[in-house]
């Protein structure tokens, strides 16, 4: 796929520099563990942290040194990624199979979860942790991508990122004349009409006059018209 504009380059990945016009040729270069490449008759150049936009700049205005006619636009410099490298995440709590995972570097939380075999059934779905440099920098709720496509908290991994699936805080069981009769998981404040949405809302044949919750306090059974 196309290197998306916001992938930062790391060590493991190959970067491809392509010299074409008064001056002609390739170089390919795998970022060192210390973020660098080296250049014959430059030295290193250190492009670790740095996106592909950023990178070419910095490449095109040392090669101006070396290659006449670049500073005029006589040369051009293009970098491109070549191999990617994989990184190291960690996927802990309630999945199928937690462990450690390489992953592409274009992966992010969903892709994590899917080679973790999924969330196991005493998981929560609605509030998945990514910790990262020991921070939480994003809560996942699946159910924002489920039922309204919204992967604004699905971020991009990167290398020691920890994903925590914490078990489920309360689930409602809805059954009867609904699209969707089973259990959802619900967040404080989350209303009687939210779970309905999530269900798919009322079939055609439902009656929809009287709505019946049962709720079990301590040794009791309460029922709600």
């Amino acid at each position: 796929i196309a290197t998306p504009k916001n992938y930062r380059l790391g060590p493991g990945d190959e970067v491809v520099i392509d010299i074409w016009g008064a001056s002609e040729d390739r170089i390919r270069q795998t970022i060192s563990p210390e973020g660098s490449i080296m250049i014959s008759q430059i030295g290193p150049v250190y492009l670790n942290g740095l996106t592909i936009a950023d990178a070419n700049e910095r490449v095109k205005d040392l090669f101006a040194q070396k290659y006449a006619g670049v500073e005029e636009e006589e040369t051009d410099v293009a970098l491109s990624l070549g191999q990617i490298r994989t990184i190291q995440v960690n996927v802990m709590g309630d999945v199928a199979i937690p462990g450690t995972y390489r992953l592409s570097p274009f992966s992010n939380v969903f892709h994590a979860l899917y080679r973790a075999g999924g969330i196991s059934n005493i998981g929560s779905m609605r509030n998945i942790q990514l910790v990262r440099d020991g921070r939480i920098i994003s809560d996942v709720d699946i159910y924002d991508f489920l039922f309204e496509g919204k992967e604004a908290d699905n971020v991009r991994l990167m290398e020691g990122d920890v994903i925590i699936v914490p078990p489920y805080n309360e689930l409602v069981l809805i059954q009867g004349n609904v699209k969707r009769p089973m259990y959802y998981e619900i967040k404080k404040g989350e209303t009687l009409g939210d779970v309905l949405k999530y269900s798919g809302g009322f079939t055609g044949d439902a009656y929809v006059d009287k709505v019946n919750v049962s709720r079990q306090e301590n040794n009791e059974n309460k029922l709600y018209n």
